[in-house]
């Protein structure tokens, strides 16, 4: 090691030994008494030369891999008249030993002391930059939002449909109902799913699921849809919709004219019940139990059928 080396010229050193040529025995030469060392990991933290002798010790037994370094800058200070600070950024390309390359790019400080000898490393602290943060982020909070926003979304919605799930259903259905008296409730199932699922498979029978779904979506876009279990479906309206009747027969057609893609030799149809609030109840509860009631006597009387609460 040149004794005449700068603070920065000392720390590309390091790098390209440590990193590149992976000559852990010249380790003794370049590092001070007093080292202490922080990595990019959860657990890298080296307090003192024993920890770092055992972490290096360990990693030279354990892997064989090598960098090449792709990209460098360095920056340095002088705090004293022997200590300086050295900041800086490295990009690499980590060989692994599945043949793969891999990027990696990190950022370090660095506090050296100068001595007789040549510069001695007292301080690394490794980090790596995060992607998510945006240039005008103190921390990366856009992420964490949108990231909590994706949660909040799966814990309310059909995963498969995108349809509202029973639970969130039935609590925004009860908070509706407080505001608005007058609503009407659809419990909709698919006839005959169960031999769909049996005859063509399961995927097919989740591709009927996602077309009836979006159908009514279509057909019903200010409405709060969900799917409640299987095959079953709810849709509720708030108020007294006019024409209901046509309403319903618009989202039949649009269910009959999306099968076109399914490629069968008959169309799969769907019964109906209804159950209107205040007059069948006033809760999710009591109005779901009437328009299942409705549903099934729309079975009764032979499937494909509306039927609504005697």
């Amino acid at each position: 090691m040149n004794v005449n080396m700068t603070a920065e010229e000392f720390c590309r050193f390091v790098w390209q030994k440590y990193l590149v040529e992976r000559r852990y025995d010249i380790m003794d030469e370049v590092i001070d008494g007093q080292i202490s060392v922080i990595g990019t990991g959860a657990h890298e933290m080296c307090p003192n030369i024993e920890s770092f002798v055992a972490s290096i010790t360990r990693e030279s037994q354990e892997w064989n891999g090598a960098f090449i370094i792709k990209d460098q800058w360095y920056q340095t200070t002088e705090l004293t008249e022997q200590l300086s600070l050295v900041i800086g950024e490295l990009a690499v390309k980590e060989d692994g030993n599945d043949g793969i390359l891999y990027d990696v790019r990190f950022r370090f400080t660095m506090i050296v002391r100068k001595t007789e000898s040549g510069f001695k490393l007292i301080h690394v602290h490794q980090s790596v930059p995060d992607a998510n943060q945006a240039h005008d982020e103190f921390f990366p909070h856009r992420m964490i939002e949108e990231n909590s926003s994706q949660v909040i979304y799966n814990l309310r919605h059909d995963t498969m449909t995108g349809l509202l799930n029973r639970l969130y259903l039935k609590e925004i259905v009860n908070r509706a109902m407080e505001e608005d008296t007058d609503s009407i409730m659809l419990m909709m199932d698919i006839d005959d799913f169960k031999s769909l699922n049996d005859r063509y498979g399961h995927p097919f029978g989740d591709k009927v699921l996602v077309l009836f779904a979006q159908s009514l979506k279509a057909a019903f876009p200010q409405a709060m849809i969900g799917r409640i279990g299987g095959d079953e479906f709810v849709v509720y309206l708030t108020g007294k919709p006019d024409r209901l009747k046509d309403r319903i027969d618009r989202f039949l057609l649009d269910w009959q004219e999306s099968q076109a893609v399914l490629a069968l030799t008959h169309l799969i149809t769907a019964s109906i019940g209804i159950a209107e609030v205040p007059k069948d109840g006033n809760n999710y509860d009591v109005v779901w139990e009437k328009a299942d009631q409705a549903l099934y006597q729309a079975k009764e009387n032979g499937k494909a059928q509306t039927a609504s609460v005697k």
